[in-house]
């Protein structure tokens, strides 16, 4: 099965669609996974239709035939001349759900499922459950063949990539030891222009506690759990295929996955690493001490707290972007629809370009069902369109510890001055 859907079990779980895969970064769909070297033969690309036929023989002696049109993915570090196809898409079922006034009579919708993936079943038989090698167990040929069109794929990786700078650097314990300040040097800063000088004294704006969160880059595996525990304590959103390939996702926290190949390449000219290494890096918000975001803000909706948190007053916030604009780390996300107010399972209707099933907020005031409401977490504010949001390192978990902490203090004091025969 694939990684998120299992065997197909959580194919109407939103959360588990809209998370990226842990390597290709793909959301809502399924792809057919090949090499470089796979796809330069074929002569197909990221998205191109590949049809995958499997000439068998039945048990009779009769011949079989099966087949699967399925959108292709480039993925350095595969095998050459093989294919994977992830299972657990492609389903057609509709999901059925429970109407409370009709006495408990089940009614069917079109799945969440309905519109993601491609079913890989098709290729499956009992006799090759796992894999499909032409001369195999009455195998005889495997075709593999452009069809000549594309399929949109959502793909998170692409979203932030800033192409040409150092975002990941490594060393080992040896070189670290022999200079801790590797990470700090900025690849192309010695050509950079000398600030002038200034009569500023630039005082340190640091508060004597700060709150900080460290992530051990050497255990990480990118596997996302994080991701969904974030989403599912914050009240984050999903929002469809569709506005994952605008680059508008909701996730507060995302792992980046970057390629390392000890021979240069240039992906701008086509260009793959043979053999790669992967890198995982989750990328929260850093809650900076001098955030460029809170200095761009005109209605100061995003500032510090006094234990060193980068904030948000939704209240405040009229939807300028400039913070998003100015962070370095693209880790602000905007609400560009009330996607907490959305009929779930409905289709929105926009001309010719409505072509997918998916969690889109159409202008009402209608809202979500009750049992959405009771899956939010109700410490959380829910955002709405137009207001921007980020990491806020669970700021309410903080103050629920502050007002515990505060309040053993005081029944501690009250015990302490009760009288002894009281």
């Amino acid at each position: 099965g694939s990684y998120a859907m299992d065997d197909g079990r959580y194919a109407n779980n939103g959360w588990l669609q809209e998370l990226p895969d842990p390597i290709t970064k793909l959301t809502w769909d399924n792809a057919a996974l090949i090499s470089p070297a796979y796809a330069k033969k074929l002569d197909v690309q990221t998205g191109d239709l590949l049809r995958i036929a499997i000439n068998e023989k039945s048990a009779g002696g009769e011949p079989v035939r099966r087949e699967l049109v399925i959108a292709a993915l480039v993925s350095p570090g595969h095998a050459d001349d093989s294919i994977t196809v992830p299972l657990g898409y492609g389903r057609k079922m509709p999901e059925f759900y429970e109407l409370p006034y009709a006495g408990g009579a089940l009614k069917e919708r079109p799945g969440i499922a309905a519109q993601s993936g491609f079913n890989g079943y098709l290729l499956r038989t009992a006799a090759n459950p796992h894999f499909a090698v032409a001369g195999g167990q009455g195998i005889e040929s495997v075709q593999v063949k452009n069809v000549g069109r594309t399929y949109p794929l959502s793909i998170t990786q692409e979203h932030f990539s800033i192409e040409g700078r150092g975002l990941v650097r490594e060393a080992t314990l040896e070189g670290y030891r022999a200079n801790n300040e590797f990470a700090k040097k900025i690849p192309g800063e010695e050509e950079l222009p000398h600030p002038p000088p200034s009569l500023y004294t630039h005082p340190p704006l640091d508060a004597p506690q700060q709150w900080g969160m460290s992530i051990d880059l050497n255990v990480c595996t990118g596997c996302n759990a994080c991701v969904i525990a974030c989403q599912a304590e914050n009240n984050v959103p999903v929002v469809g295929k569709l506005q994952v390939a605008h680059g508008r996702i909701m996730h507060w926290l995302r792992i980046d996955r970057y390629y390392a190949s000890k021979k240069p390449y240039n992906q701008d000219r086509g260009e793959w690493p043979e053999n790669p290494e992967i890198v995982q890096q989750p990328m929260p918000c850093q809650h900076c001490e001098n955030a460029p975001c809170e200095t761009v803000c005109p209605v100061n909706a995003t500032l510090h707290s006094e234990d060193g948190l980068n904030v948000m007053a939704y209240n405040r916030c009229i939807g300028t972007r400039f913070c998003s604009n100015n962070c370095p780390f693209k880790v602000r996300r905007f609400n560009y629809f009330d996607y907490n107010q959305r009929p779930v399972g409905k289709r929105k209707i926009a001309g010719a370009l409505s072509i997918y099933e998916e969690y889109f907020a159409p202008l009402t005031t209608k809202g979500a069902p009750d049992t959405i409401k009771m899956q939010k977490n109700p410490n959380v504010t829910v955002r709405m369109r137009g207001v921007m949001e980020k990491c806020t390192f669970c700021v309410q978990r903080i103050e629920e510890a502050k007002i515990a902490a505060h309040a053993n203090k005081l029944s501690g004091a009250h015990s302490q001055s009760k009288p002894e025969n009281a």
